[in-house]
This record gives C-alpha cells, sequence and structure tokens, in this order.
C-alpha cells in the first residue's frame, strides 16, 4: 500500500510549533478557547515542554503543513485538574496521558484520525505502560445539550470502580437520569473510536468554559488494546512513522 501520510513522533522545537499552531487554528480560531497565550498564532502551555508530539502530515497536501496532532506526557497531571485520578495512580502502573488532539477541518472521521491514533498505539505498546488516559471533549459548554449522549456513554463504557476517575470541583456535572442508548449516535466519533480500541471512560463530565466544551475522562487498559479494523489497515501501510529528538 501505498504511503500517504507521514507521522513523526518528536521533541523538535520547530516540528512543535507547527503543531502548536494547528492547535490555535482549531482550540482558539474555530472554539473561542479565551486562554492567554505567549506566542502569536500558536496555542501552548507548561504541559508541551517535556511532552513527545504527535504529528501528522499529507504527502499529497504538502502546504498545509500539519493536518493532525496529539500531545503524550507521563503521568495524569493535565487530567487531574478536571478528574481524580487517585484510584487509577493507587494502581502503580506507568501512566501515559493523552492530551491537545485535532485534526485539520478537511480530514476529521477519515484516514487521518484513524492513522493518528493508530500511531499513537504502536509508539506505546513496547513502553510497558498500565494506563493511557485523557480528556476527550463534546463542543459546547451547555452540559444538558449532551445529557443524553453522555448518559449513553457512561451507561456503555463505564470504568470499572476500582480505576474509576470521577469529576471533580464546581465545573462537575453528574450523569444520573434515564438512559437511551440511542444517543449513542451522537457520541464524537473520536470518543467512539477510543471506545473501539477498548478504552472506558469515567464517571461524570466536566465542563470546560475556557474551551467551550463538556470533557469526558477516557482510560484506556494497555492490556486490553484491541485494534479495530480500520486501525489494522492503517497500520498495514497508510502511513510511515519515525520517531525524532531534539538535540541540545
Amino acid at each position: 500500500m501505498t504511503s500517504r501520510f507521514d507521522l513523526t513522533i518528536t521533541q523538535d522545537p520547530d516540528a512543535v510549533r507547527a503543531a502548536q499552531g494547528l492547535r490555535h487554528a482549531v482550540f482558539v480560531e474555530e472554539r473561542g478557547q479565551s486562554r492567554p497565550n505567549a506566542r502569536p498564532l500558536t496555542e501552548a502551555d507548561a504541559f508541551d515542554t517535556d511532552a513527545d508530539h504527535v504529528i501528522l502530515r499529507d504527502k499529497q497536501a504538502p502546504k498545509l503543513g500539519v493536518i493532525a496532532t496529539a500531545r503524550l506526557g507521563r503521568g495524569c497531571q493535565y487530567t487531574a485538574q478536571e478528574f481524580d485520578v487517585s484510584a487509577l495512580q493507587a494502581t502503580g502502573r506507568p501512566i501515559v496521558e493523552l492530551g491537545r488532539t485535532c485534526l485539520h477541518p478537511a480530514y476529521r472521521g477519515g484516514l487521518a484520525a484513524v492513522t493518528l491514533f493508530t500511531g499513537i498505539l504502536d509508539h506505546l505498546a513496547g513502553q510497558d505502560l498500565g494506563y493511557l488516559i485523557g480528556t476527550a471533549s463534546f463542543d459546547g459548554a451547555d452540559p444538558s445539550r449532551h445529557l443524553p449522549a453522555l448518559r449513553a456513554l457512561r451507561a456503555t463504557a463505564l470504568a470499572p470502580e476500582d480505576l474509576r476517575p470521577v469529576a471533580r470541583g464546581p465545573d462537575a456535572v453528574s450523569l444520573d437520569g434515564p438512559v437511551d442508548r440511542l444517543h449513542m449516535r451522537d457520541v464524537p466519533s473520536l470518543i467512539k473510536s477510543y471506545l473501539r480500541a477498548g478504552a472506558w471512560v469515567g464517571e461524570g463530565a466536566w465542563v470546560d468554559h475556557a474551551f467551550d466544551t463538556v470533557d469526558v475522562c477516557i482510560v484506556l487498559d494497555m492490556a486490553r488494546l484491541r485494534l479495530p479494523r480500520a486501525a489494522q489497515l492503517a497500520r498495514a501501510g497508510a502511513c510511515v512513522a519515525q520517531t525524532t529528538r531534539a538535540e541540545g
């Protein structure tokens, strides 16, 4: 199969700034994210420095630059701002945090998302990790709008109690109430991709007013990882992956 996408996992400063540029386009320009930013036309935070950045480019459209990105960091400090993750930490197993995942609008819901996720899982598979954790979002910070889908998601994929993250603080949202699993159709496709790989969700949701989203916590036990059929095809040859490090 001819490779269309190029996937790189890197800490190279120039590549990271390019990824932060896509994040700016998605999280700031599209969603009205209001957090202060030191660099023009980039979206960055303190968690970027020590993280690995997953960057996807389309060889057929090189002028677009980065068309998808995600961030991988050790531990769960970012997620812990929204969810109590003490049960997961108590296992003593290594945790890696997935965050800042976004795609160029032209590539959402297609092979690019599958390729990005497959590249991440392949990168992590040989690292003797316990869990992959992170937050995933519903667009729009009005939780009432998303309650039917959130309740269906909770009923379908709630994490075991001894591992379960729980939404914390005044922005936490209870998901108690009637459940109609037909509303799983309204769950974002990226979250469904995580579920197909074997992921669970934590208890409750969290309203992120700055990003104009409602977040759920995603937990994937790497021991129960399973790749969907589309991801298996992507692994077979849809991308070429490289891992690079910044020097100095």
